[in-house]
């Protein structure tokens, strides 16, 4: 099995961090709950630090916000929609950027499923640009976003694992540069993470999918 992980994720001092827009290396995970917003919101803030185009110090709550994109993204995130108590459509969220953040960045919204999300994580991954993914279960109108941020595959280059960030896990610090996996195999996707200290194994569908990238 090889693996392949976006390259602006190293562990420094047992931490997950990324080299923000300042250049210096940042903390990077951000859990649900430590700002406003559900899944989405969480994993496309990862998102924009890993690409670099915003600073560690801009999530803070009580930073003063020192340009102007930035104070237009978390405005249009966390002023004028809120808290996003049942979660937001790829859709919105897609429109969401687009309105405070075009400047910086494009945003990528694709309706897909199952083998289609595996070929694009992939693809997008391999250019070493994370991806927002989006899984949900058969039985119920469950869904979640999580962050992938890289992949395993075999000898035929076929994905067996897609790696995450997931917003709503426990993070472990100084193990993995990942918090949760989804095991591909030809007949199912099994989510693999650990939610409030106990470790949570689901079969999950895969759906839509956001990828963000850095305006030239």
């Amino acid at each position: 099995m090889k693996r392949y992980i976006v390259d602006n994720l190293k562990m420094q001092n047992r931490e997950l961090v990324c080299k923000e827009k300042t250049g210096r290396y940042k903390p990077v995970f951000k859990k649900q709950g430590c700002l406003d917003g559900a899944c989405a919101t969480y994993s496309v803030i990862m998102n924009l630090l890993i690409l670099g185009v915003i600073a560690e110090k801009d999530t803070h709550i009580d930073t003063k916000y020192k340009t102007r994109e930035t104070k237009k993204l978390f405005k249009v995130f966390c002023n004028d929609y809120g808290m996003h108590r049942h979660g937001q459509t790829y859709f919105k969220i897609k429109k969401m950027l687009d309105e405070s953040f075009s400047s910086l960045v494009t945003t990528t919204h694709k309706l897909t499923s199952d083998k289609e999300s595996v070929a694009i994580v992939k693809k997008i991954i391999d250019k070493h640009i994370p991806i927002i993914i989006s899984i949900g279960e058969k039985t119920s109108d469950w869904g979640h976003a999580m962050l992938a941020i890289g992949y395993e595959d075999d000898e035929e280059g076929t994905v067996k694992k897609i790696l995450c960030l997931d917003p709503a896990g426990d993070y472990i610090h100084g193990r993995k540069r990942w918090n949760a996996e989804i095991q591909v195999t030809s007949k199912q996707y099994r989510l693999s993470t650990i939610w409030y200290g106990v470790k949570t194994t689901k079969v999950v569908t895969l759906d839509d999918v956001i990828f963000i990238t850095k305006n030239e």
